[in-house]
């Protein structure tokens, strides 16, 4: 697989339009990541599991 530079760029401006925009379904603190996975293994979640670092 090749980079597609073109591709990344449209991406790019997508978010940089705010045309696309990640969902968040929940934020865990990166010292409770077995608990982030458990959350992703129940399947119900409607956007993304993001570990924060502070």
């Amino acid at each position: 697989m090749e980079p597609d530079h073109l591709g990344l760029r449209e991406i790019t401006a997508l978010v940089e339009r705010g045309a696309l925009r990640p969902v968040i379904d929940t934020a865990v603190p990166l010292a409770e990541a077995a608990r982030a996975y458990e959350i992703g293994e129940r399947g119900r979640t409607t956007g993304k599991i993001v570990l924060t670092v502070v």
